[in-house]
């Protein structure tokens, strides 16, 4: 595939449905990996704890699926657990949209990686998922 008109070599439709598209107003920084993980989401300020199924993931954030109220700005940790991992991986991230509708509602939540460890981890989760 050549240069778009900006110069910037064009992307595969599997590639740009990854990473979404300007054009639609959907473009990630990241791409996502589709899964099927468990993780554990526990709400900083409401203090309560629940498994949820994560969808989708990247290092910059992720999609997952909760039964109870969340709204778009609340701070929540993830604690992901894979095979490949000692030790949970405790992430804290930020509501950044929820879905309308009855529950479960699927969410999306924005990654605030500020410990290189935890980023690490993150990436190391992720590339293993690539081989299962």
């Amino acid at each position: 595939m050549g240069p778009n008109r900006a110069g910037w070599p064009e992307q595969s439709p599997a590639a740009a449905e990854s990473m979404g598209s300007p054009r639609t107003g959907t473009f990630r920084g990241h791409a996502r990996r589709a899964v099927r993980l468990r993780a554990l989401v526990t709400h900083v300020h409401a203090g309560w704890q629940r498994p949820v199924a994560v969808e989708n993931v990247s290092l910059g954030g992720a999609r997952i699926v909760v039964d109870e109220t969340i709204a778009p700005g609340d701070s929540v940790t993830l604690s992901f657990t894979a095979p490949a991992l000692w030790d949970p991986l405790v992430i804290r991230a930020r509501v950044a949209w929820v879905s309308a509708g009855a529950l479960p509602r699927a969410a999306g939540v924005a990654f605030e990686l500020k410990d290189p460890g935890a980023a690490f981890g993150l990436y190391e989760l992720i590339v293993t998922l690539a081989y299962e």
